[in-house]
């Protein structure tokens, strides 16, 4: 297992710098640039400007001073357009807030998801079957940018339950419920078509008959022997949802006004800093690649098959 995770690690950390790579040279590939707009500076201002920034040295001593400054310092440089603002200290100010709702959102997904799933492939062909697989088809027909003025105009305006916006951290939690269902119900939809779909799989299986035929309870050949092989494929699909859950959704943000990092993502590039659009990007490939990782690692802990 150690070998099988040491092996894991040694492709992570060169596709985490290929990742920083390419993003730096597409950035700069992209035309205009963070201080041209429609009125156009001085030369001399301008060359001023890039000097300040290191934007006058050659690409390669920009890539190469970049890259060194998140390899020492977990440095991102400074921001372009908010001024004495680092892409850190953007990043540390958006982060904690999709953090919070987006664990909370994949929480609450995989909960109900795999709940829903379950109960939907022991009670096949039943009223539950047919609740559970509508429940999940209502809420994968509304992705999270119709759910959240749904949620809005019946929650804030017509009954006056909940706050339509802001935040206030883990001490107001009212804050918090609708942007968590909003974000969490699509994704739950997901994880319970595949939970039903996988434990339909693994009931029919011939390790479950003989579960079934020495006369166990139907509850501990669920829980024992069907829940753990039949959660591998619900597994892969848990890594990818969790980063995008953590690192925030633009609607969720624009509705419900967080202060979360995706709004942060879409003013960077609209004003054009670079900075902080690399910043992002490189964080969001970097925790793609690390829950991948861990899920592969549960893979390989579910399925010894896998480490072989």
């Amino acid at each position: 297992m150690i070998a099988y995770i040491f092996k894991r690690l040694l492709v992570a950390i060169p596709t985490i710098l290929l990742l920083i790579v390419f993003s730096f040279v597409l950035m700069h590939m992209a035309p205009g640039g963070p201080f041209t707009s429609e009125r156009e500076l001085p030369a001399q201002v301008l060359a001023n400007i890039n000097a300040k920034y290191g934007l006058d040295q050659p690409l390669w001593k920009q890539l190469v001073d970049y890259i060194w400054g998140i390899l020492t310092r977990f440095d991102f440089g400074p921001s372009f357009v908010y001024q004495d603002q680092t892409v850190n200290s953007i990043i540390a100010q958006g982060f904690p807030v999709t953090l919070t709702y987006g664990s909370i959102s994949f929480v609450v997904a995989v909960l109900v998801g795999v709940t829903l799933g379950v109960v939907a492939a022991v009670k096949h062909n039943s009223w539950l079957d047919s609740l559970a697989v509508g429940v999940s088809v209502g809420a994968q027909v509304l992705p999270n940018f119709v759910m959240a003025p749904i949620l809005v105009l019946v929650f804030t305006l017509w009954l006056g339950w909940l706050p339509g916006g802001g935040w206030k951290g883990l001490e107001h939690p009212v804050y918090m419920i609708m942007p968590v269902i909003a974000l969490s119900t699509s994704f739950m939809a997901s994880i319970a078509r595949l939970t039903r779909s996988s434990m339909l799989e693994t009931l029919n299986s011939n390790h479950i008959r003989t579960a079934k035929a020495k006369g166990l309870p139907m509850h501990r050949v669920v829980v024992k022997h069907a829940l753990k092989p039949a959660l591998l494929p619900v597994i892969s699909y848990l890594g990818p949802t969790f980063v995008v859950m953590i690192t925030g959704s633009v609607v969720i943000d624009m509705y419900f006004s967080t202060g979360g990092i995706g709004i942060f993502f879409v003013d960077s590039a609209l004003n054009r800093d670079y900075a902080v659009m690399m910043g992002i990007t490189i964080l969001l490939g970097s925790l793609t690649i690390l829950f991948n990782l861990v899920v592969d690692i549960l893979y390989a802990w579910i399925d010894p098959k896998i480490r072989y």
